[in-house]
């Protein structure tokens, strides 16, 4: 008897059908195609993007602010243009929320923008306009500065400051006093002042530095001068801030005789620290026991600059304690029955 051989059919692999429908989806007429991104748009559609009326829509379409052509006889708006110029003007928003004028405030600042940066009013910085200071555009009928040429013309001059620059040179000014100060610290004349700095004698001691147009002189190198010849000294009758502030009235006097005499505020201790004369006066002893001390290490001693200076809240905390052991000592007598 015949035996049917019969040929199993071979089933495809899983990975095998997966390919063979994506074949037949990519062939099919029905496959979905992806939508296209729209490059135009209608009249109303601008109008109601920007909340405007039938009037003022077709009036904006007839400015030419961004491309328009006829389509099936119908106006219609190109999308990338109308975008382009609504980054690049501030008049008209979108109902949606977005900013306008991104790209415009990219490069340019406006008036008030300017006026704020420098915290003067606007008229100034149209005086400034007026004065071909700045450079300006014009748009949607409102001027603008160029950010660059904003930038050129501050970097032009040092009148006018920014916040930022202000506070800096705030922190200068601090470091530095103006001529009239200086004649007051001299107990001179504006005229002597100058002359000093004229003086070849004396006019390699200062330093200067321009803040505001305003020429000053660094307080380091004033105290240079100061330390540098002998003709002329701080004059007494000043109080500098410092000193003026310092609570101890006997220290802050002692602080006055010695300017007076020196005529160098650098020779007086300060808040935080205290000359060895300054402490002799304090604890009443001399000098020579203030060293003792010192080399026992009862305070820190510093080195500022040439000077030593000894640390004012140890010294005031050690003297403290030595005066509270003074008063509970117990003095020994031979004859002393505890």
């Amino acid at each position: 008897m015949a035996t049917a051989i019969m040929k199993q059919k071979e089933v495809p692999e899983m990975d095998d059908v997966e390919e063979i429908i994506s074949k037949i989806s990519e062939d099919s007429p029905y496959k979905r195609r992806p939508t296209q991104k729209r490059t135009w748009m209608t009249v109303p559609e601008m109008g109601k993007l920007l909340g405007l009326k039938k009037t003022d829509r077709y009036w904006l379409v007839h400015k030419n602010v961004f491309e328009s052509k006829e389509i099936a006889g119908k106006i219609r708006i190109n999308i990338a243009s109308f975008e382009k110029w609504y980054a690049n003007q501030i008049k008209y928003h979108k109902v949606t929320g977005e900013e306008p004028g991104k790209e415009l405030k990219s490069w340019s600042y406006s008036v008030k923008e300017v006026a704020d940066l420098l915290g003067v009013d606007e008229y100034l910085v149209y005086d400034l306009l007026k004065k071909n200071q700045m450079e300006a555009v014009i748009v949607d009928y409102w001027k603008r500065i160029p950010k660059e040429s904003f930038q050129n013309w501050y970097k032009s001059q040092s009148r006018y400051r920014t916040k930022e620059d202000r506070e800096k040179d705030a922190l200068l000014e601090d470091a530095t006093i103006t001529m009239p100060e200086m004649a007051q610290l001299l107990g001179t004349t504006r005229s002597a002042v100058y002359t000093i700095l004229d003086n070849p004698k004396y006019s390699h001691f200062f330093e200067f530095i321009v803040i505001a147009e305003k020429k000053r002189i660094t307080k380091e190198s004033f105290q240079k001068f100061l330390e540098g010849q002998d003709r002329y000294k701080l004059d007494p009758s000043n109080d500098y801030e410092e000193l003026a502030q310092e609570q101890n009235i006997a220290l802050a006097n002692f602080r006055r005789k010695k300017l007076s005499q020196t005529g160098i505020r650098g020779s007086n201790g300060n808040i935080k620290y205290l000359t060895f004369d300054e402490a002799s006066y304090l604890a009443k002893v001399s000098r020579s026991m203030i060293n003792k001390w010192a080399d026992k290490g009862k305070f820190t001693v510093i080195k500022v600059g040439s000077r030593v200076r000894i640390r004012r809240d140890e010294f005031e905390d050690w003297m403290e304690q030595r005066d509270f052991g003074k008063e509970h000592a117990i003095i020994w007598h031979p004859f002393h029955v505890p």
